[in-house]
């Protein structure tokens, strides 16, 4: 039998999140690269962290030369994007001296959203990805995506790195970006007494 979706999380509607969201206007501004394979996954931290944010951007390719809504992004004089990417010269955002930008401008962070492996083939195949200044962080604790295996031990999630990235960079003092965690923990968690409630029926 079917389970029903909800067209907007793309989580079965028993374990649908989208009434605990209370979307908020980020600083900086996060638009997310969602390879095509994960798109197509319920259990998808990028999508969540999407619905949270009024102002993110969420576009979906494996290859973005000839992307044409980033492309007029990254053309954009009132925009300064960077790369999270850990490359050998990405500088560690908890210890980053930022170029200064005049008052029109706007950061974005440009995350990608996939497996290690397919992120390494969106940036190999994305001349404009890797033009960008890139950036890092190391993670203060694992991940609490335990639902989903990690790569490596510093690995974040797209939901909790964003919320990380605000967190570092002190701009909502306020703490309403802690809104991510608590919809992301309670969907975790949720998750986690499903199957063990599945496991239990005989």
């Amino acid at each position: 039998m079917s389970r029903l979706l909800c067209l907007t999380c793309r989580k079965a509607e028993i374990m649908c999140y989208c009434k605990d969201i209370e979307p908020f206007s980020s600083q900086p501004q996060f638009v997310i690269l969602l390879h095509p394979k994960e798109s197509r996954k319920a259990i998808n931290t990028g999508r969540m962290a999407f619905l949270h944010l009024k102002n993110a951007r969420l576009m979906t390719d494996s290859s973005f030369d000839d992307h044409e809504p980033l492309q007029k992004l990254l053309k954009d004089p009132g925009k300064r994007c960077f790369l999270l990417f850990p490359g050998p010269m990405a500088q560690d955002i908890a210890t980053w001296q930022k170029p200064e930008s005049s008052a029109a401008q706007e950061d974005v962070f440009i995350i990608l959203d996939a497996t290690w492996s397919m992120a390494g083939s969106m940036y190999r195949k994305s001349r404009c990805l890797q033009a960008l200044p890139q950036v890092m962080f190391h993670p203060p604790k694992p991940s609490e995506f335990i639902i989903r295996k990690q790569p490596h031990i510093d690995c974040f999630s797209t939901i909790e790195t964003i919320h990380h990235i605000i967190e570092l960079m002190g701009t909502h003092p306020s703490g309403e970006h802690h809104r991510l965690l608590h919809v992301f923990r309670d969907m975790v968690q949720k998750q986690i007494d499903f199957e063990v409630n599945a496991k239990g029926i005989t």
